[in-house]
């Protein structure tokens, strides 16, 4: 049994991580922020610390005496600043790794990400050039970096794990927003949308996958060192995966709209369009507000247009997860559809969106 400390782990990842170390029969501490609500963990037998990973000193404290350090924590949302970004994914990482090394830990697993190979890319490995074109994907490429440079230092074993889009039960970003999008078009009476057929394909991964494979890596003598995409069986074209989250909350998709290549113009627009969507979103929040008070939602999700999110789809993301695979691992949900389906019966079950009652609000 290993002394994990979990970094972020009151996020949607670092919750699952802690769910899986310990029912590994690991001994878990589980930091985050000061504030963070970190009651679930303590209830599944985890330590909970506070964990700034801008502020030496929490660190130091969180990772005294522990065997293995995974860090999770990080800033997802393309939408915020760059120093922010940067502050924590790049500048946390790096001082992380050297803490860890400095308390004696024996391994050091960096949760990092896909986007790091950059946009409209094919069926990628570990080994292709990193190209980020974005202030988030820049930001966890020099955390990447960073942290691989600093255990290098100090003689310390990494393994660097690089999932895509995760989504699963008590996810709240990505997915999630489009999903309390659809349901807020639904409820208001909106329950058709034209979309084109196919689009550029794009990989996502169920956290329950991620985290069961963070675990597997950490503890893998053969890990040591490497570095592994985390992506199911099966990328998803970006027109079925709207349809799917359209019809699981109550939306049918009808005629297909203009074709997927004209996306390639939605670049020039952005800045204009961010601007407009800053306002929109505070709208969507307000009419969110109103629908979860009517049907008594748990406020968990809010709908969002992320302009950065929107570009994301419009490209190719696909990347080749046998590295993992030839250690042996076996994904639980290597199919999208099915995942997703039984994320939304998740969200239903736990008031976090409305049952397809449709058109109610007028």
């Amino acid at each position: 049994m290993a002394k994990i400390l979990i970094t972020g782990a009151g996020g949607f990842l670092g919750t699952w991580l802690t769910k899986e170390f310990i029912s590994s029969g690991h001994a878990v501490r589980a930091s985050d922020l000061p504030g963070a609500d970190l009651s679930q963990h303590q209830n599944l037998g985890a330590e909970p610390v506070e964990c700034d990973v801008t502020e030496l000193q929490t660190m130091e404290r969180a990772a005294e005496g522990m065997d293995i350090v995974v860090h999770a924590a990080g800033i997802f949302d393309l939408s915020a600043s760059s120093e922010l970004l940067w502050a924590v994914n790049r500048d946390g990482a790096r001082a992380m790794a050297e803490v860890a090394a400095k308390k004696g830990a024996t391994r050091f697993v960096m949760v990092s990400s896909t986007s790091v190979y950059g946009r409209n890319i094919h069926d990628v490995d570990e080994d292709a050039p990193k190209n980020p074109s974005h202030d988030y994907d820049r930001s966890k490429c020099a955390g990447e970096e960073a942290a691989i440079l600093a255990c290098a230092n100090h003689g310390l074993p990494i393994t660097v794990i690089r999932p895509t889009l995760i989504y699963g039960p008590g996810g709240r970003y990505g997915i999630a927003n489009a999903l309390a999008l659809m349901a807020l078009r639904s409820q208001h009476g909106l329950s058709r949308l034209p979309i084109a057929r196919g689009g550029p394909c794009g990989h996502h991964v169920h956290v329950e996958d991620v985290a069961r494979a963070v675990v597997s890596l950490a503890t893998d003598e053969r890990a040591k060192g490497g570095i592994y995409n985390l992506a199911d069986d099966a990328p998803l074209p970006a027109g079925e995966l709207v349809r799917i989250l359209a019809e699981a909350t109550g939306v049918r998709i009808t005629t297909p709209a203009l074709p997927w290549w004209l996306t390639r113009c939605f670049g020039l627009f952005k800045p204009i369009l961010r601007r407009i969507f800053v306002k929109e979103n505070s709208r969507l929040r307000h009419m969110w507000q109103k629908l979860a008070d009517k049907k008594e939602l748990v406020v968990a999700l809010q709908p969002r247009i992320d302009v950065d999110w929107v570009d994301f789809m419009f490209i190719h993301h696909s990347y080749n997860n046998g590295r993992l695979k030839a250690l042996g691992f076996e994904y639980r949900h290597p199919d999208v559809r099915v995942g997703l389906r039984e994320t939304v019966s998740w969200y239903k079950e736990n008031r976090w969106l409305p049952t397809s009652d449709v058109g109610e609000l007028g």
